[in-house]
């Protein structure tokens, strides 16, 4: 499993992505009130009534965080407030939402930005970021950057021989390191707990960089709500952050608790467990999202919908897509033959579509899925 919180538009055809995401503890961040829409290639906002509120004139959108979301225009990522007014100029290579009161940029220099657009926090030399979490942000080796992660740059050369295996570590906001870099890989804190990696096993630290859950799994999630799903050989578990089973089922594959609830899968398909470890929902479905705001997205048969607690369908299996709520709207995706976004409209709570896709042209919208257990 892979881990990554990028909050962008989801343009969905063809095969879905495997990405997880940090579960409960940022669960508010996930609310929003105005979504990226495509209208002909550009991209604006809609209000939860579907209702047009910031023109399309961008070459890519992301949700707001902290009152600021970037952009691309012109080939450049700059940030606008939530009326829609420019309030950092577009001229990064990369860029990433706001947290903490800083983002990150990369292009044609990199490190964390004030909402000024100064460089106010740099990273060690020959590493990157992505943001802040309880002050603390994962600093990882370039060599680990994707070269078409957001803006599509290229890592530049850390100089270090082939035979060298760069570290993660982590940095406080004076930029120094707070957390020595020791780790072969390394998640983000949640909870006071974070996910790294020694010699091809994974166990949780603390703040300090201690080991709390000595490094013995082959896999980890988050630590979300109190537990984490974690690998042992061929098969996941759940555990409690004390590292004590929550039940005795070997699953196919888990992820982490978010409002109560765990993905897990087994003979293929995926439910539900609640913190007993007792099945919640009937585990049957093709694939399913985490719960956020009471609802998940699943696929049945091909098709998605969304389900309540209950495992009840709220909106029936009908989407090529559907992304979970994010306040009041949902993403949705219609058109197959489209992987930029051009094909994704929004559904509200009640299934009702508050924005449909104008037909079909190029368009461009970097995207980043949630977590998808297939």
């Amino acid at each position: 499993m892979k881990y990554v919180l990028a909050l962008r538009l989801i343009a969905i055809a063809g095969a879905l992505m495997t990405v997880n995401f940090a579960g409960a503890d940022v669960r508010g961040n996930w609310k929003k009130d105005l979504y990226p829409v495509d209208q002909r290639g550009k991209w604006g906002y809609i209000d939860a009534s579907g209702k047009l509120v910031i023109k399309p004139k961008f070459e890519e959108a992301a949700y707001f965080s902290e009152g600021l979301a970037y952009v691309k225009l012109n080939g450049k990522y700059g940030y606008i407030d939530r009326a829609g007014t420019g309030v950092i100029a577009p001229r990064f290579d990369q860029a990433f939402s706001f947290r903490e009161g800083v983002a990150w940029v990369q292009g044609p220099k990199q490190g964390f930005i004030d909402k000024t657009g100064k460089i106010v926090i740099t990273a060690p030399p020959g590493t990157y970021c992505r943001e802040f979490r309880y002050g603390l942000a994962l600093a990882m080796p370039l060599e680990s950057q994707s070269p078409t992660g957001p803006g599509g740059g290229v890592p530049e050369a850390s100089g270090k021989a082939p035979t060298e295996r760069p570290k993660y570590g982590y940095i406080d906001k004076t930029g120094k390191y707070a957390i020595d870099p020791q780790f072969d890989d390394a998640h983000d804190f949640e909870f006071g707990m974070a996910a790294a990696c020694l010699d091809k096993k994974w166990g949780f630290i603390d703040r300090k960089g201690k080991f709390v859950l000595p490094p013995e799994y082959d896999d980890a999630s988050y630590i979300s709500e109190g537990a984490a799903a974690v690998k042992v050989h061929d098969h996941y578990i759940l555990i409690t952050k004390a590292g004590k089973r929550i039940n005795n089922v070997d699953y196919e594959e888990a992820a982490g608790f978010v409002e109560g609830l765990a993905p897990v899968k087994l003979q293929g398909r995926w439910g539900f467990v609640d913190k007993t470890g007792q099945n919640a929902i009937s585990i049957c479905y093709d694939q399913v999202s985490s719960y956020f705001n009471g609802l998940a997205t699943v696929m049945l048969n091909g098709k998605y919908g969304v389900i309540n607690k209950k495992g009840l369908f709220v909106v029936q299996p009908k989407y090529l897509y559907a992304h979970f709520f994010l306040g009041e709207l949902a993403a949705v995706t219609y058109h197959p033959e489209v992987s930029d976004g051009t094909g994704t409209g929004y559904i509200n709570r009640n299934g009702r579509e508050v924005w449909k896709p104008i037909p079909l042209v190029a368009g461009s919208v970097r995207v980043s899925r949630h977590r998808r257990h297939r």
